[in-house]
């Protein structure tokens, strides 16, 4: 919970660095009211230098926050908080993002079908005075879907948008047998360690 952390940030300007419809319901179900300010960050980073797919995540949400940011510096009324977050898709060493086309989606979801991958999510949440970067992961198995279902489900167009070609919180949650780990980290947003993390801040 946020009481009374909301009440103080309600004051302010928050402001989400991200245009994902999901993580913006996650933080107005938590009882604010962030404005919108998609990144810009062109998510360059050299995937070879990072040891762990957690902290290359982990950056692409810091640098996705600091493009925004600095970006906000020139206005009159300065945020207080910005949030901006990256989720990706994993399996062994190959990191799935959102699909380029239909084809795309079909041969990533026959690629996930039956076996268990994992998502993260990295965070960063910026003040005027301090920076948190922090990421989780979640384990995520795929029944075993048929080629005729995937290439349903990837009709819908749900998949194109979506790391993984998947969205579990729409039609994709089908696909899923099970998960291990924080549902929300697998939406784009981690609930408890952002409240916890906000809490820290704010109090």
């Amino acid at each position: 919970m946020l009481e009374p952390t909301k009440q103080i940030l309600q004051a302010g300007r928050i402001i989400l660095a991200s245009g994902s419809p999901r993580r913006k319901e996650i933080i107005e179900n938590l009882g604010l009211k962030p404005e919108v300010v998609p990144s810009t960050y062109d998510e360059n980073l050299d995937r070879a230098k990072y040891k762990s797919h957690g902290d290359y995540v982990k950056d692409l949400a810091y640098f996705k926050v600091i493009e925004v940011y600095d970006r906000l510096k020139g206005d009159e009324v300065q945020p207080k908080l910005v949030i901006g977050a990256d989720t990706i898709v994993t399996m062994g060493d190959v990191i799935y993002g959102k699909p380029t086309d239909s084809n795309d989606a079909i041969k990533i979801l026959s690629i996930l079908a039956g076996k268990t991958h994992t998502v993260y999510t990295g965070v960063c949440l910026k003040t005027d005075k301090e920076e948190v970067k922090f990421y989780e992961k979640t384990d995520v198995t795929f029944g075993d879907i048929t080629q005729a279902q995937i290439e349903a489900y990837v009709k819908t167009g749900e998949p194109l948008d979506k790391a993984g070609g998947y969205g579990i919180q729409g039609f994709g949650g089908c696909l899923v047998e099970k998960i291990n780990g924080d549902f929300f980290t697998v939406m784009g947003l981690p609930v408890y360690m952002l409240t916890k993390i906000l809490n820290r801040l704010y109090n």
